[in-house]
């Protein structure tokens, strides 16, 4: 098979009949490929703008997922090639984001938000036990709600087809049930702090960091003024992602920022 395609835990490859597959690292949780399989048919068969998974790949040293092949780039990658489109598909962005969060979870087949982030704080090694208490307690105090979440919602995980006028959503591991003022909290967490990998073009990181604060600007504006979410909303959620996204296998440089983001906010709760 054809590589098409790498991240931080897995590789994409050309399979027949017009489908890819995505083969996970190694070591990578085999429940973490199964959830991924599990939330994908949910939000598809909820008819949510996503590739249908096909087949779940077991029989093979590294495991596996059979998608179907969407045709198009990456939101980001368009930004990168198109700096001129930045603020318009930035906005388009969000309008995609708001249209998952539109959809309810009331079969309740979906992890919930606080469960998820709740597990994810108490498993990070980067907070003091009395840090992780005091996130998850002011977390409590959080809205619950059943709208369809993505969890890692930034612009490489939606992609365009040549026109531009149609978007899937990929990537589904993170799915869950909650808040959508907490989704965009994460993704403004993402967008602020996350970076690319180290072997990354040096001019698309150039390209990366300098569409950074006006991706984020366009699409934080966008998304509040066609949800009706306030900038209150989202921003009481950053405290609690932030600190979830502590647990998973972030460089150095990125760690250090939403460490130094989080205690910041704990002051801000005494």
């Amino acid at each position: 098979m054809r590589r098409i395609g790498q991240g931080r835990t897995a590789e994409i490859y050309e399979y027949p009949s017009n489908q890819i597959m995505k083969l996970y690292h190694a070591d990578f949780p085999t429940e973490a490929v199964q959830n991924e399989f599990r939330i994908t048919e949910a939000v598809f068969q909820k008819g949510l703008p996503v590739p249908q998974a096909r087949l779940f790949k077991d029989d093979v040293s590294r495991k596996g997922i059979i998608f179907e092949r969407i045709e198009g780039n990456t939101m980001l990658s368009l930004m990168i090639q198109k700096p001129a489109l930045i603020e318009e598909l930035s906005r388009q962005m969000a309008v995609c984001h708001h249209s998952l969060h539109v959809q309810q979870d009331d079969e309740g087949t979906l992890p919930t938000q606080k469960q998820i982030l709740t597990g994810a704080i108490r498993n990070t090694s980067l907070l003091s036990e009395e840090d992780k208490t005091q996130v998850i307690n002011y977390m409590s105090a959080l809205p619950e709600r059943k709208q369809i979440c993505h969890g890692d919602f930034h612009p490489d995980n939606v992609m365009l087809n040549e026109t531009k006028d149609r978007y899937w959503v990929i990537d589904w591991m993170t799915g869950m049930s909650g808040d959508p003022a907490g989704d965009v909290a994460r993704s403004w967490v993402i967008l602020m702090s996350g970076t690319l990998p180290e072997d990354t073009d040096p001019a698309v990181h150039k390209g990366f960091e300098l569409a950074r604060n006006v991706m984020l600007n366009h699409y934080i504006q966008h998304y509040i003024q066609i949800s009706g979410i306030s900038r209150q909303e989202f921003e009481a959620w950053i405290l609690p992602v932030a600190a979830a996204r502590l647990d998973e296998r972030l460089p150095a440089v990125e760690a250090d920022q939403l460490i130094k983001l989080v205690q910041d906010r704990i002051r801000l709760l005494k």
